[in-house]
């Protein structure tokens, strides 16, 4: 089973409408917020994703080493692999989604950067 904290990191990936909403307005104070929120959350997906790696890979070791040696064992055993296939699926997808997200952010801040840097906001800041 996968770990709640990192089931809800996997299903709340961020959502870039702020960031670009922020951009689109050249709001410096949204665009600071948002830029120190990020590294705690990418540190809080890593820490999410090494705990599910190890359980993954310790169950799997697990398997390896009780291989059923009945019709019956060999059936369970490959239904638990296939478990641990999907689990492993669903991590390398979550993997692939946070690496387009950390893409997508670098750019639309150097997007804020590029546009924003000289401009100033509309209230006069």
């Amino acid at each position: 089973m996968i770990p709640l904290p990192f089931l809800a990191l996997a299903l709340e990936a961020p959502d870039p409408a702020s960031m670009r909403e922020a951009v689109s307005r050249c709001d410096r104070t949204q665009m600071a917020q948002l830029s120190q929120a990020e590294p705690r959350r990418r540190a809080d997906f890593a820490a999410a994703v090494y705990a599910e790696q190890r359980a993954i890979a310790a169950e799997r070791a697990v398997l390896l080493n009780g291989q059923g040696a009945t019709p019956a064992g060999q059936a369970s055993l490959a239904t638990a692999r296939a478990a641990l296939d999907a689990r492993q699926q669903q991590l390398d997808d979550a993997r692939t989604v946070e690496r387009a997200w950390r893409e997508l952010n670098d750019e639309i801040r150097a997007d804020f950067l590029a546009n924003c840097a000289l401009r100033r906001r509309d209230d006069g800041k």
